[in-house]
């Protein structure tokens, strides 16, 4: 070997593992903080969850940008650092004769442990003949709310000082109703969109009359295609639809075509099926799950859940019914309104852990 390999060579051992160390060391100090540490083995993922920090660039020029997950994936002369934000995912190569790491934690939430920090503090009252599927407020300061069942679903405007029915009407009895919700209109026209269970087909509605002004088609998971929960992302001009899978479907205001999915998975990383009626709060995707009393919130870029909800203990099924289950969410100006199938009653809730909720919207 010639004097400049040989050099070339002792260069590659030293050089690059203190590279790899300096590197590591800057994305732990820059975007990590804290002070546990978690040893890396090749072929070992290192999933970090951390907190909000300063735009940085990582050695590529590529920005670590908001609050996010990295992983070092370390593998036997390569370390591959990746982070996902709400707004993308970077991934940088190093390449390396290094096989051990170390590096530093920080959590993004304090707890991944479902909460029960809620506060129901007004009870008032609900037709117990209604099989609920779709609640919401409107930009009026009206609630709306439809109903399923073949040959019984319907829309409802409902008063909410008294919240006594005001006007109501019926879909076709071959329609087996689903979920809806208010929306703004590309001309600023304040509207309803009421979806169905089976038939791919969804009613635009215009809330003053609860006169029936369009009808669209909609495709979700083939081959069933089913309709279950909707709600209106209004800074995205976007309807978000649930169809009782782990999936969401983000569907375009003017013609529900779909954008692009997400597949939803709890704190434990597991999908969540039987996605229902849904509403969009602090900018999280709040899920009802079908025949459980809770409710999960979650990313609307990655799909995971921020925030769970044990509601257990709301209106227990002991004394509601087993059947009878939790099914309709709708955000208040200072409470988020749960009620349920065929419940006589719903309530005005808080959650204890997300006094932002109000004070952010």
């Amino acid at each position: 070997m010639s004097s400049v390999g040989k050099t070339a060579f002792i260069l590659a051992i030293v050089i690059l593992p203190t590279t790899l160390l300096v590197l590591l060391g800057y994305v732990a100090y820059h975007f990590i903080g804290g002070d546990s540490s978690v040893p890396g083995h090749a072929g070992e993922n290192l999933a970090l969850d951390i907190g909000e920090h300063d735009a940085t660039s990582n050695a590529e020029g590529k920005f670590f940008n908001n609050a996010g997950n990295i992983t070092i994936n370390v593998e036997e002369g390569m370390v591959e650092v990746t982070q996902e934000t709400q707004q993308q995912t970077t991934t940088t190569t190093i390449a390396t004769a290094a096989t051990t790491t170390t590096t530093t934690t920080s959590q993004l939430f304090p707890t991944n442990i479902i909460s029960t920090a809620f506060t129901a503090y007004e009870q008032v009252p609900h037709d117990t003949t209604s099989f609920t599927q779709g609640l919401s407020y409107g930009d009026d300061r009206y609630l709306y709310e439809t109903t399923g069942l073949r040959g019984k679903s319907k829309l409802f405007k409902i008063d909410t000082t008294t919240f006594e029915v005001i006007k109501a009407t019926d879909i076709d009895d071959i329609y087996f109703g689903e979920g809806s919700t208010y929306f703004t209109d590309a001309d600023g026209n304040g509207r309803l969109i009421f979806i169905t269970y089976e038939e791919q087909t969804a009613f635009i509605y215009d809330p003053i009359t609860l006169t029936k002004l369009q009808t669209l088609s909609y495709e979700t998971t083939p081959p069933w295609n089913e309709g279950w929960g909707i709600t209106f992302d209004s800074f995205e001009g976007e309807f978000i639809v649930s169809d009782g899978t782990s999936t969401l479907f983000f569907m375009d205001r003017d013609t529900l075509q779909v954008k692009r999915r997400i597949v939803v998975t709890r704190f434990d990383g597991t999908e969540q099926d039987d996605l229902n009626e849904l509403e969009l709060m602090g900018g999280l995707i709040c899920c009802n799950i079908w025949y459980a009393d809770e409710i999960i919130c979650v990313d609307k870029i990655t799909g995971r859940s921020v925030r769970e909800y044990d509601l257990s203990t709301l209106y227990p099924k002991e004394e509601r019914g087993y059947y009878n289950v939790l099914n309709g969410i709708a955000l208040g100006e200072d409470h988020v309104l749960i009620t349920g199938k065929r419940w006589d009653r719903m309530y005005k809730v808080r959650f204890d852990d997300w006094a932002e909720l109000f004070t952010g919207n």
